[in-house]
């Protein structure tokens, strides 16, 4: 549509994102618009290019979660994405970055959530179909959520201990699972902060139980369960694997539509979600 139209544009594909991301380190800016189609990953990695170049980034969603593009309501047809092109608005917003200067755009998990993604999601093997994708994630719910040994998980946020023991965190630069399994309702790309998740030590039931409230939005389900924000978040995992995590604000130009951003503050400030840091005693 873009060629018929007269613009010059060229599409570039790729079998994994190890390729993509090297490309994204290498290219260079000659394109005044970067469009990627794709999950949550594929953005993410194409979003290295965008914020090195300073191009924008007009992320059209294509994968299971799109947790990230679903946040701004970036369309998916490619009628409207010709649209956005046109008549959207560029704005700044926020990223992580790992200690590895590893760049995502959505969130980064810790405990048996993110245990159960990656054995779906990795390997190549994962199911194509959505339905399928949801069965493969609720069978391997039962593997680390039942079975599995529950992780031990210390959260520093700003050189705060707030966690120690803790079963899962969510740290968030969107909403988390948002429509499915909401863990950072008033997390927010344009705030220059995380939103951190952590559900406390406690039993395998107790912990099914917290994550089935939210899953239901019952009454009382952030009880219990701690919800803070903060730039720098350092996680570790039973007392053997440490990463550092960090926000850069407004580093990654996104083509977004119009009144988008608006639509989003709003929606993080009318949620029922009580934010406040709870200091843990080590141990």
């Amino acid at each position: 549509m873009l060629t018929r139209r007269g613009d010059e544009a060229s599409l570039r594909t790729y079998q994994n994102l190890g390729a993509l991301e090297r490309w994204a380190k290498t290219c260079e800016a000659d394109f005044t618009h970067l469009v990627c189609v794709g999950g949550d990953a594929t953005q993410s990695a194409a979003a290295i290019a965008a914020v090195r170049l300073s191009v924008p980034l007009v992320p059209v969603p294509n994968g299971f979660g799109n947790i990230f593009a679903r946040a701004f309501g970036h369309p998916d047809r490619v009628e409207q994405v010709v649209e956005l092109i046109d008549a959207g608005e560029m704005r700044r917003v926020d990223v992580g970055l790992t200690q590895d200067d590893e760049l995502f755009l959505s969130h980064r998990s810790y405990g048996p959530l993110q245990r159960i993604q990656n054995t779906v999601e990795t390997g190549g093997g994962q199911p194509k179909s959505r339905l399928a994708r949801h069965l493969a994630y609720y069978g391997m719910a039962k593997r680390f959520l039942i079975d599995a040994r529950p992780a031990s998980i210390r959260v520093e946020v700003d050189g705060k201990l707030v966690a120690d023991g803790a079963r899962l965190v969510t740290v968030a630069n969107v909403e988390t699972y948002r429509g499915f399994l909401s863990l950072t309702p008033t997390a927010s790309p344009i705030d220059g902060q995380f939103d951190i998740f952590i559900a406390p030590r406690s039993s395998r039931l107790r912990l099914n139980f917290r994550l089935l409230l939210l899953l239901l939005r019952a009454p009382g389900r952030w009880k219990g369960v701690t919800l803070c924000r903060g730039r720098r978040v350092t996680i570790t995992v039973n007392d053997r694997r440490r990463e550092g995590l960090r926000t850069v604000r407004r580093a990654l130009p996104l083509l977004v539509p119009r009144g988008s951003v608006e639509t989003l503050a709003r929606r993080t400030r009318d949620t029922d979600a009580p934010l406040g840091v709870v200091p843990a005693k080590a141990g």
